[in-house]
């Protein structure tokens, strides 16, 4: 699609980032932002976008949008999302789809012919991708394990808790790296403020397979690095690929990759680690606006029938929110949850 005119619905903390992936593929011109709050359009405006591109409500943008872009808050997305898709909008949603699994079926059920992609950053992510492409071209063997954090001291956010803000990122991580979504689900939630909300999980993912991931989160816990999103807030964002001929570690604060290319053997009746070194192929700082940016081109890329979806409704939207519904019940009752 040349010059699409885009509709940006919410201009958050994350806004500003959506902006700049827009500008730096060159479509910023043909940007439209709706928010209801004034303070997030006199942002807008601050950025440089006309008065006449920025408003409060979505009817006074609709007709002139040929794509839609989700950035209201995940409570708000089902009520949001349901006009779009009876007016046969494309949609890319950020993550979550919805805040709950009746909420994704009832938007699947109103996709007739539209492209809708769920906004999973790190599917994005160079990092991410080389070590997909160390995955499925077999050089990490057979994948055993998994393990993920994404914590650290910010805003506990209104309209959901650490499970649905940021373990979602590394869920669906972990099931694009396995291929697979999991069987079976265990966690551990804590809410401490009291707010109806998580800021804190540990959760198990059981796979087809037999390998495992663990997800920890939260915001109650330091992180090692500044936010490169949100002023003040820190961050530790890590995740390691672990299979029988080496791991993959990512720390996306540092944009550092480690290859490590190791296998266990069986020598003198012990199983000893054969240590083949470690590769670091990636030196470049990622910007967050150009994940971002890869994202919409993906997205650009489906609406012209060109690839699939990056992140499809029935796996990243309707899948997730079955595991986030599993993890949730799992918390509740203290027991794993089947899928």
């Amino acid at each position: 699609m040349v010059n699409p005119t885009i509709l940006q619905i919410g201009f958050g903390n994350f806004g500003p980032t959506h902006l700049a992936a827009w500008r730096s593929l060159g479509l910023a011109d043909g940007l439209l932002v709706v928010d209801p709050e004034l303070a997030a359009r006199r942002r807008c405006l601050d950025l440089g976008l006309p008065e006449s591109r920025v408003g409060g409500d979505v009817a006074e943008f609709l007709d002139r949008a040929d794509l839609v872009v989700v950035l209201a808050p995940t409570d708000r997305h089902f009520e949001v999302c349901q006009p779009l898709l009876a007016a046969g909008k494309h949609l890319f949603i950020e993550k979550p789809m919805t805040a709950t699994l009746a909420e994704a079926e009832g938007l699947r059920d109103l996709v007739k012919d539209q492209v809708v992609q769920v906004g999973f950053y790190f599917r994005a992510h160079p990092l991410a991708k080389l070590a997909k492409a160390e995955v499925d071209a077999g050089h990490l063997g057979d994948l055993r394990y998994i393990s993920a954090r994404f914590h650290g001291y910010k805003r506990a956010r209104g309209d959901s808790g650490v499970v649905g803000n940021d373990a979602v990122h590394f869920i669906d991580q972990a099931n694009w790296m396995m291929g697979a979504l999991p069987v079976a689900v265990d966690a551990v939630t804590r809410d401490h403020f009291g707010r109806g909300y998580d800021d804190l999980a540990l959760i198990r993912l059981f796979y087809p397979s037999g390998a495992l991931a663990h997800i920890e989160v939260g915001c109650i816990q330091p992180g090692r690095w500044n936010d490169n999103i949100v002023p003040g807030a820190t961050q530790t964002k890590e995740f390691m690929v672990a299979g029988s001929e080496g791991a993959a570690e990512i720390d996306y604060q540092t944009s550092e990759l480690r290859l490590h290319r190791v296998r266990h053997e069986l020598t003198d009746g012990l199983w000893r680690p054969d240590n083949r070194g470690v590769e670091m192929p990636h030196a470049a700082v990622v910007e967050p606006h150009d994940v971002v940016a890869a994202e919409f081109s993906a997205f650009l890329e489906a609406v012209d029938g060109k690839a699939p979806p990056l992140a499809g409704m029935e796996e990243c939207g309707v899948g997730m929110a079955r595991i986030l519904d599993a993890i949730h019940r799992s918390a509740e009752r203290e027991q794993r949850i089947a899928l």
